[in-house]
């Protein structure tokens, strides 16, 4: 029956083309706007995943990473007290405006670090080195905001709020959700902003934990102590940005839609054309189940050919999205796409081609071969 189905599939080229275009639509779509939201919530949790800590106390009710309010850094004494805390440490995140060489200003996201730890550091490193910004008004500019920012090579001199500061070192794919180029300086220097966290304050206490110390269990009790504040676990943190993005704004909502719509539009073209085709086929199937072929043969038939146009479709999908990759990121879109998402996605194209094929296989199940020699 295989051989059946592949002869028929590609009898009416016109047809398969249309069933393809609709594969293809779907796959895309379905591809782009899952791998640009897992690509954006990579973006608006990095610091956290980044930093090796299982501890973040933050200001109360914080909804993520991106918004917080300052707090006094002293009470980072609480959290080392913990006989199950290992080091504890502090983050400064901040806001600043960058002046440019044409005369305008950027709003970049400054992150204050610890340059001795290494805590809360840019990890993904081309030139320089996270410890190059300790003693002075030195920063670290990622490569990826070239295109904002303009020319970014070491050793230049910038004016971030009305101080100058020199640029000591380049990161390489390091973004934040609001697309705001990111900079990375100590924590002492970026404290003395005076801007949002002044001195004395702190934006983020983090703490590591010994080997084998229950998570959760340390967040609540530190929660307890510290009523003014959040205490949160690193996954707990992540997954309460994620939230914020994606339910509270609707952002994620949208994304999801807008894919579910591209399975739906590539099902109904896939679902039409099946359908169109088996009805053409009628007599052919009745004559072949008048010659004795059950209906699962009748039904290897039909499905065959879904999978083989679902293989192809989403093949040539696949590969358009790969090809568009560079220039979509060269636009300052982050797209996350592993083998294991292809997988996913395809195994969802697949399986709403497959549905999509229902009202064919019900009609060949109702078919009686004694109205083949009545048509």
């Amino acid at each position: 029956m295989y051989w059946l189905a592949w002869k028929t599939l590609f009898h009416e080229r016109g047809r398969l083309v249309i069933t393809l275009t609709g594969i293809i639509f779907s796959a895309v779509l379905t591809l782009a706007q899952v791998s640009m939201y897992i690509g954006m919530m990579g973006n608006a949790t990095a610091i956290i995943r980044h930093t090796d800590a299982d501890i973040w106390v933050a200001s109360k009710n914080i909804q993520n990473f991106d918004f917080t309010n300052p707090f006094p850094e002293e009470w980072i004494s609480r959290v080392r007290a913990l006989p199950e805390v290992l080091w504890a440490d502090r983050l400064i995140m901040t806001w600043g405006f960058l002046k440019l060489s044409n005369g305008g200003k950027e709003q970049v996201q400054i992150i204050g670090f610890n340059p001795d730890t290494g805590v809360g550091a840019p990890w993904s490193m081309v030139a320089g080195s996270p410890s190059d910004a300790k003693g002075g008004n030195y920063m670290i500019a990622d490569v990826t905001s070239q295109k904002r920012l303009g020319a970014l090579e070491k050793g230049t001199v910038w004016e971030l709020n009305d101080r100058r500061f020199e640029l000591v070192g380049l990161s390489e794919g390091i973004k934040s959700f609001t697309t705001a180029p990111v900079v990375f300086m100590s924590y002492n220097t970026a404290q003395s902003f005076q801007g949002l966290v002044k001195s004395g304050q702190t934006s983020y206490i983090v703490a590591k934990l010994r080997y084998g110390t229950n998570r959760e269990q340390v967040a609540d009790m530190l929660g307890k102590t510290m009523m003014n504040n959040d205490v949160m676990t690193k996954d707990g943190f992540i997954y309460r940005t994620i939230a914020y993005w994606t339910i509270q704004t609707g952002i994620g909502m949208g994304f999801f839609l807008t894919a579910i719509l591209g399975l739906i539009v590539g099902g109904a073209i896939v679902g039409q054309t099946v359908y169109a085709n088996t009805m053409e086929h009628l007599r052919e199937f009745g004559t072949l189940k008048a010659l004795g072929a059950r209906n699962r043969d009748i039904y290897c038939v039909i499905f065959t050919q879904v999978c083989i146009n679902a293989v192809i479709g989403f093949g040539v999908g696949s590969t358009l999205i790969m090809l568009a990759r560079s220039g979509i990121e060269k636009a300052g879109v982050s797209l996350y796409l592993s083998p294991v998402l292809f997988g996913i996605i395809f195994f969802v194209v697949l399986s709403t081609c497959l549905l999509s094929a229902f009202f064919s296989v019900r009609k060949v199940r109702t078919l009686d071969p004694v109205t083949v020699f009545r048509m």
